[in-house]
This record gives C-alpha cells, structure tokens and sequence, in this order.
C-alpha cells in the first residue's frame, strides 16, 4: 500500500529485483499507474542485525517534469520495520524520517565522480589506546568513542560497549593484555542509543553481566539480545549463540542506584534524570578515587544537579566521548555558559 494508507483501492502491482554489490536483494515496487512506490533492502546493523531500510513515495508527492517524466518530490524513510505496536522501542516510530524536495530538474547531473582505487580499497584499522587515569582504571580509547576498564580483587568491569563487534574484540584483547588473570564480569551500558551499544553482544558472549537501566531492558530482550539470525554481517551471538540467551539473568537493572564492590575498590552506578538527551541514562562514580564515568553529559547542567544531590565527590570527568577533565573545569564551563 506504500504511503497512500490502508484505504487505497487494491491493486496489482509489480516488484522488480536487483542485488547490489553481490549481496544486498534490493525490490521496487512499482503500482499500476507504473510510479515508483516502494524501495526496500536489508542491510547489516551491529545492534539490530540484518534490517530493513526502505523509501516509501505517495502518488500525490510526484511531480511532471515535462517529457513524460514524473519524480517522486516527497519521501518517508524507515530504519527498521515500523512497528506502532512495539511501544517503548527502536521499532515505535522514532526510526522514521522523511522530506520534500525541491527544484527538481529532469537528467540534470553533473559529471560522474572516479572514485580512487586508493579509497576504495581503503581499510581503517581498528586502534585502542591506553590511559591510565587511576590505579587500575584504563580510559581505553583510539575512536570517537572510548570504553572504560576498572579493575577490582577478582574481576573486570567495563563501562560502556560502544560501535560494533570489531570495536569490542579490540578493546577486549587490550584488558586482557593489561589484567590476564581475570575476567570481564560486569558491563555498565550507559544509555541505549545506537552508537553505545553496538558491542553489547560482543561482552554478553563472552560472559559479562550487562548492567543498564531498567527501561531498556525490553528493547535489549526482544530486539538486540536475541536469537533471531544475521545473515548478511553475523556477529558471535548469531554463529554461535548460547543456549542461556534467552533465559535473562545476563542483565542487573537499574532503578535509582546500584553497587559493585571487591577488595578495595567500589563502584556507584546511578540513574541521571530528567535529560532532553535520552532516557534510562547511567553514570559511574569510582568514590575512592573520586572519578565520575558519564557519556554525552559534558555540558548538561543535570549532571551537576546530580552529583549535588547524592554528595558526590568529584574531581575527575572521565568521558566516553574525549579526554578526562577536572570537575572544577566542567564547573567553570557551565558557569561560563550561563
């Protein structure tokens, strides 16, 4: 039915096929009016897995350019299928974006562009860094997005498993190379968004309790910490998926506070709220060392609000995005912003 909605006539259409670079099944569904309806394909996502991506055009978006050319002006887009009965998810709505176009011209295009051979055979290592910011916590970055390892009597934790698989493996194997003798037992997720979360079944595969906020823990289940195959980019958790995936005791949920502790060393994880940002986020407050963990909170007034109500002691920010800083900066620059 495409955009016209559930009240449009039936009709016949017709679904052409093409793969794309050998591997990627891409339809158009073409109506009996022979407009252009639908595109849709699967492509490979580190947290969703094989998902559907599409284009969607009304007849009424199509405009005459002149010659018996007519091109769709508006558009809706979907990542991932739109599913209003999935409330609370990636698949509620809030995966869906679209457009109007304008000044379209027919068979107006500049010259086509060579890309190099250079660029297109062009591989971008994966690169871990190691900054020792406290005995026995490692800011472990190299990418726009870092991971933190804080090691206690008989474990590991982490905090945060960001991008992808690739990314985590990386990040696994320098902890190893830093702690041999002990495993990585706890995973701190931050916040759900896409870009923090793309190594979560990387950490689970390996053994780790992840520890996010309760919100999230629906969309975890159903949507990322699942069986469901990934044929186009399989992970771990597809070609070899343990039998206790399902059964949910891989998670510790968050309401408003939660604690690790061992030997000397303990760790606060607590709920930040209300942000614009997202919801369900998490920090982490090393209270011996005095060193918060956040993730996109470098300029929010609410995590100051928050660490003035619990009593935190802070003197070092360590960041998912960036470099450590001084609280006594953060301070400064929110004053400065004012």
């Amino acid at each position: 039915m495409g955009r016209d909605g559930a009240t449009v006539s039936p009709e016949k259409v017709t679904i052409v096929s093409i793969t794309v670079l050998g591997k990627y099944r891409v339809d158009a569904t073409i109506n009996s009016e022979n407009l252009l309806q639908r595109i849709h394909t699967w492509v490979p996502d580190p947290v969703l897995g094989d998902m559907n991506y599409e284009h969607e055009f009304t007849n009424a978006s199509y405009v005459d350019l002149g010659d018996g050319i007519r091109f769709p002006a508006g558009w809706h887009h979907h990542q991932g299928w739109d599913d209003n009965y999935q409330a609370q998810s990636v698949n509620a709505g809030h995966n869906a974006f679209g457009g109007t176009l304008a000044d379209i011209r027919a068979n107006d295009c500049d010259d086509p562009v060579t890309v190099p051979d250079a660029v297109l055979r062009a591989d971008f290592p994966v690169e871990v860094t190691t900054l020792e910011v406290a005995d026995g916590v490692w800011l472990l970055g190299g990418s726009s997005h870092n991971s933190v390892a804080i090691e206690f009597d008989d474990y590991i934790t982490v905090v945060e498993a960001p991008l992808d698989e690739r990314r985590s493996l990386a990040v696994i194997d320098e902890i190893v190379r830093l702690v041999p003798d002990k495993p990585i037992r706890f995973l701190i997720n931050t916040h759900q968004h896409h870009d923090h979360i793309g190594g979560l079944r990387t950490y689970m595969h390996v053994g780790a309790t992840i520890v996010t906020h309760w919100k999230n823990y629906e969309f975890y289940t159903r949507d990322v910490l699942n069986y469901a195959p990934r044929t186009l980019a399989p992970d771990m958790l597809a070609l070899w998926p343990p039998t206790e995936l399902a059964e949910g005791y891989q998670y510790e949920t968050v309401r408003e506070n939660y604690w690790l502790s061992g030997g000397e060393r303990s760790m606060h994880v607590s709920y930040v709220h209300p942000l614009p940002h997202v919801e369900g986020m998490l920090v982490a407050y090393l209270p011996n060392e005095k060193i918060l963990i956040e993730a996109d909170l470098s300029d929010s007034r609410t995590l100051l609000g928050h660490v003035q109500r619990l009593g935190l002691d802070v003197e070092t920010i360590v960041p998912i995005h960036g470099l450590p800083v001084a609280w006594s900066d953060f301070v400064e620059q929110l004053d400065s912003g004012r």
